[in-house]
C-alpha cells in the first residue's frame, strides 16, 4: 500500500519510485511480491498518464518485467486500460519506449486469451505502420508481435485488413534480419492459409517474392528453411489453378 501511495505521487518522485519497482521486478520473487501487494493498478496508472515520458515507458518496462511471469500474464490482462496504455507508449514514446511496449504486448499475448485485447486496443495498424519506419527501431519487435497475434481470429482478420503490408513483407524477405524473414514467412503463410488466395496471387504475381522464398529454402535458418518449404508447396497448389508457375 505504501508503493501504491508513493507511485501515484507526481514529477520526479514518481518517476523515481517506478523506477525503484522496475529494478525490484527484475528478481523473480519480487515479481509476485509486486502483484500480490496491488502494485499493478498504479504501475498502469502512471503508464498511462505519468508526468515524464521516462516514468511512462518505466512503468512499459516494469509490466514487460512482470509478464514474464504466466500469472501476471493473467492477471494484468484483466485490465483492458493496460493494453490500451502499452498501444498509446507504442505510438507516442521514444525508440527505447516503443521496444519496452511491443515488448509488454508479446509477453502478454503469449497467453491466449489476451491476444484479442491488444488487437482491440488498436496494436495492429501501428505496429503495420512501424515496419514502415527504419527509425523506430522496431521491425523485428514489430514483426514479432503480429506473428503471434495472427493465432487469433481476431488478429487475423485485422491483419489482413492492411493493404500494405504483403509488400513490406517480401522486402523483408530480402533486407530482413534472420528473426525478421523468420516472422515475415510466418505471417505471409498463415496469410495464405484459410482463404487467402488474393495474398498468394499477390504472391505470385511480384517477381521478388519466390526468389526469396526459394534462397530462404536454400540457405535459411531452419524454421525459415522449413516455413519457406511450406509457403513454396502452398503457392504451388494455387498455381495449379493459375496462370502462375513457381520456380
Amino acid at each position: 500500500m505504501g508503493n501504491r501511495r508513493i507511485i501515484a505521487e507526481a514529477g520526479a518522485t514518481q518517476e523515481n519510485a517506478v523506477t525503484a519497482m522496475l529494478n525490484l521486478s527484475i528478481l523473480e520473487n519480487n515479481k509476485t511480491l509486486i502483484m500480490s501487494a496491488g502494485s499493478i493498478d498504479s504501475i498502469i496508472d502512471v503508464l498511462e498518464s505519468g508526468k515524464t515520458m521516462e516514468a511512462r515507458e518505466n512503468a512499459a518496462a516494469t509490466i514487460f518485467s512482470l509478464s514474464i511471469i504466466n500469472n501476471c500474464k493473467v492477471i494484468i490482462g484483466t485490465r483492458p486500460r493496460a493494453f490500451s496504455a502499452l498501444v498509446g507508449l507504442l505510438r507516442e514514446g521514444t525508440s527505447a519506449g516503443k521496444k519496452d511496449a511491443a515488448s509488454a504486448l508479446f509477453n502478454l499475448s503469449v497467453y491466449e486469451a489476451n491476444k484479442a485485447s491488444v488487437v482491440v486496443a488498436g496494436a495492429v495498424p501501428l505496429l503495420v505502420e512501424m515496419l514502415m519506419d527504419d527509425k523506430a527501431g522496431i521491425t523485428d519487435d514489430a514483426l514479432a508481435l503480429l506473428a503471434l497475434l495472427l493465432g487469433c481470429s481476431e488478429g487475423l482478420e485485422e491483419i489482413r485488413k492492411s493493404k500494405v503490408l504483403v509488400p513490406l513483407l517480401i522486402d523483408l524477405l530480402r533486407f530482413g534480419s534472420t528473426k525478421g524473414k523468420e516472422n515475415s514467412i510466418t505471417l505471409l503463410l498463415g496469410l495464405c492459409k484459410d482463404g487467402g488466395e488474393e495474398v498468394a496471387r499477390h504472391l505470385l504475381i511480384n517477381p521478388r517474392s519466390i526468389p526469396s522464398l526459394q534462397s530462404l529454402s536454400a540457405d535459411g535458418s531452419l524454421k525459415a528453411r522449413r516455413k519457406a518449404d511450406a509457403l513454396l508447396r502452398l503457392l504451388n497448389r494455387c498455381c495449379s489453378q493459375s496462370h502462375y508457375p513457381v520456380g
